[in-house]
């Protein structure tokens, strides 16, 4: 259902609760076991009970908990409001974990809904401050609760559809088993049967990994990571939400300039990877995840050794083989780059949304063959995959490596003018661990006529 087929959003309510009250739960919820450790999370919780205590629940943003919680100013030069995006999931969590054990018998709770950040107060069982005790839970929602209850139905009737066209094709086609998963439509009704919820978790998880590339769009990653948070908050216990954030993460982490932003991030993405294995040891996805933040980190021998442990659990997942074709490429081990990027289960795919080919290339680039280098992205472009700067960059070099200097030319112009400024040396020897090998590509860039972004 589309917002703007909703009836008009109703008036902030007056607060109904004792602002004392909300203050003492507050103050309980921050002495937790489940919050010790976290102040990020307790400046983060505190400061957006406060502003919904003063009137102010509509003002609540991103960019304003950036700004007053974090001290990030929008201008920083990366994003601040995605670590506001993933910390919120993680607040989340934590408030589940203590209402489910700490705080089992509170009866006030506070809760921070999906699609925002202002809190919604919620009084449990007869101890009331009114006195009026109610005979069921008296729920205040939030601006963003309200639109998501209401769009809630939205999200049940698509799954409903999608059971109905399961049963009226006979489960047939790419409908019935997704070649990434092997998940079956008896599966999903089995899930739908247990949890609607569960389903769309499933299915969120699964659509947002299918569009994680390319690693350089960080847009269309904010959006991808928003997806998996998602999918987190509808089933906390299903593994694909927890794998998925920690790649996207890790991705986000690795092509940020902003050291503090890269170390953030990449604790985020590690504590989900973690989370994912712990739901799920024996599925490879958990531990393609762990391997991506291992790289991250630059522990490129822990994220070769757990990436080759994902690949014997999951052998025929091409999202587990081109996240090990990645890794291995940026840790130069490039034949076995090459082996996990070819597969035939790539070629019989209707999607053209994996970078195998330019991994490919690029790992031809490194053992020599600028011909094959050049054959393989200009293939790529024509199929549709993923290109980026990465892929522009190692084109020139190939082509002036071969003496081609035309048309390096004309691509090097592509390229300032699809990403101006863009700082492909930086990025270069962030992601290898060899420094010789960013070097065997910027060299011949810089020969070509690239000038590094002034700082």
């Amino acid at each position: 259902m589309h917002r703007s087929t909703l009836s008009p959003l109703p008036a902030e309510p007056a607060t109904p609760v004792d602002l004392t009250a909300v203050r003492s739960a507050l103050d309980t919820v921050l002495k937790s076991p489940e919050f010790g450790g976290a102040a990020r999370l307790q400046s983060f919780l505190t400061y957006v009970v406060e502003e919904a205590l003063a009137g102010r629940s509509v003002a609540i943003r991103a960019r304003k908990i950036a700004e007053h919680v974090y001290k990030r100013p929008p201008d920083q030069g990366d994003d601040p409001m995605a670590v506001v995006r993933v910390d919120a999931g993680r607040l989340r969590r934590r408030l589940d974990d203590y209402y489910a054990a700490s705080g089992k018998n509170a009866a006030l709770r506070i809760h921070i809904d999906p699609g925002g950040y202002a809190p919604r107060f919620e009084w449990i069982g007869e101890d009331h401050p009114t006195g009026d005790a109610p005979t069921k839970p008296r729920v205040v929602l939030s601006r963003p609760a309200y639109v998501a209850a209401v769009s809630g139905w939205g999200v049940l009737a698509v799954v409903l559809l999608s059971l109905v066209v399961l049963r009226l094709t006979g489960g047939a086609g790419a409908v019935a088993v997704d070649p990434a998963t092997g998940r079956s439509a008896d599966i999903r009704e089995a899930l739908f049967a247990a949890s609607p919820a569960k389903l769309q978790a499933v299915n969120l998880a699964e659509q947002a990994r299918g569009i994680m590339f390319p690693p350089l769009d960080r847009q269309r990653l904010e959006s991808v990571l928003s997806m998996f948070e998602q999918s987190m908050d509808l089933d906390p216990t299903y593994h694909g939400g927890h794998a998925g954030a920690a790649q996207v993460q890790a991705m986000l982490a690795m092509t940020s300039p902003s050291a503090s932003y890269r170390e953030d991030t990449l604790a985020n993405a590690a504590t989900d990877a973690a989370r994912a294995v712990d739901l799920a040891p024996a599925e490879g996805w958990s531990h393609s995840a762990l391997a991506l933040v291992a790289m991250g980190n630059r522990q490129y021998g822990q994220a070769l050794d757990i990436s080759e442990r994902a690949r014997t659990l999951s052998p025929e997942d091409p999202h587990v083989l081109e996240f090990d074709a990645l890794i291995a490429l940026f840790s130069g081990e490039f034949e076995r780059a090459l082996a996990a990027s070819e597969p035939p289960d790539h070629s019989q795919r209707a999607d053209h949304r994996f970078s195998h080919r330019n991994v490919s290339a690029a790992a031809n680039y490194h053992l020599g063959d600028d011909r094959e280098t050049i054959r393989l992205f200009t293939e790529a472009a024509r199929a549709g995959d993923p290109i980026s700067a990465i892929s522009m960059s190692y084109l020139i070099a190939a082509h002036h490596n071969l003496g081609d200097h035309d048309a390096a030319e004309a691509m090097l112009s592509l390229l300032n003018r699809a990403w101006p400024g863009f700082p492909v040396d930086a990025l270069f020897f962030r992601l290898f661990k060899d420094q010789t090998l960013a070097t065997a590509v910027i060299a011949p860039l810089t020969d070509a006529g690239w000038r590094p972004r002034a700082p």
